[in-house]
């Protein structure tokens, strides 16, 4: 009889082991399927009192494992009438939903900063990125707060 019971505990934890890999792998379909694939909102570099107004749009986004996926296409920052666009690459880990956010190629504006990285959270449901971006050469911060929005453009209305 322990013998059976014995049998029957492991292939419960077995089972179990299954399961939550089937969990996982269900939850990285899920973020993929749903995250919005539009963002929008503001960056402002810590100490200063400009505010960048800032478009992500997602054309591709990718189960890299069942823990870890990646978001790619474009975005825009404006200030005033100066745009740079750029392009960008968001990877989210789960369970947490921390993401870090490169830019690079930026058009429009000589002085851009791409040597770094946002690293911050994506809200549970999906809806809002709160993130700092970090320059690697200087450790100047600043601070990014998007939300979800139906639909974007990279760039400004007037140049479509």
């Amino acid at each position: 009889m322990s013998g059976r019971v014995s049998l029957l505990g492991v292939m419960i934890a077995a089972a179990s082991f299954v399961l939550v890999s089937v969990v996982h792998a269900a939850d990285i379909q899920e973020l993929t399927d749903k995250l919005p694939r539009a963002y929008i909102g503001e960056f402002l570099w810590d100490g200063d009192k400009t505010v960048q107004s800032v478009v992500f749009t997602f054309d591709k986004v990718r189960a890299l494992n069942e823990q870890n996926a990646e978001a790619s296409g474009c975005g825009s920052y404006q200030v005033g009438r100066q745009v740079t666009t750029i392009k960008i690459r968001m990877f989210v880990k789960l369970p947490d939903l921390q993401v870090e956010i490169f830019e690079q190629s930026p058009e429009g504006s000589g002085a851009f900063e791409t040597g770094g990285s946002h690293r911050g959270t994506l809200s549970s449901d999906l809806q809002r990125i709160d993130a700092q971006w970090t320059t690697t050469a200087s450790g100047q911060r600043g601070q990014l707060h998007l939300r979800a929005t139906t639909s974007a453009a990279c760039e400004p209305a007037a140049s479509i």
